[in-house]
């Protein structure tokens, strides 16, 4: 099995942080998400998948802390939603927010599992 050291795994997930703001407030031009795959818009596929770590991150960057891991993840995830309502070039969509939600609740479930197993 391959170990990272703590300080590696903290700084991944500040990259994540990162990479989680670029991708909600930068502008997305004329890319259209709404096309459906599996009877979902792939818009909300995409939310859900991009908040699926954010637990993991926080697991990481707070690891006595479980019991914020989740209301964070719902946190960070209303909250670059609400941001795009103040930015001129992209929207606040409350289905997006849900699927931020889902998408936390997803990978939150999954923490517990992998901390149950290991």
């Amino acid at each position: 099995m391959i170990s990272i050291e703590p300080k590696t795994l903290r700084r991944l997930a500040f990259l994540y942080f990162a990479i989680l703001m670029t991708a909600m407030w930068c502008p997305t031009g004329s890319l259209s998400l709404n096309n459906m795959v599996l009877g979902f818009r792939l818009d909300h596929l995409l939310h859900a998948a991009i908040y699926m770590p954010c637990a993991f991150a926080w697991s990481l960057l707070l690891p006595r802390k479980a019991w914020l891991w989740f209301p964070l993840t719902l946190l960070v995830g209303a909250g670059t939603e609400s941001v795009q309502y103040l930015l001129p070039y992209r929207g606040f969509d409350i289905s997006d927010m849900i699927a931020n939600a889902t998408g936390a609740l997803i990978g939150w479930v999954a923490l517990l599992i992998w901390r149950k197993r290991h």
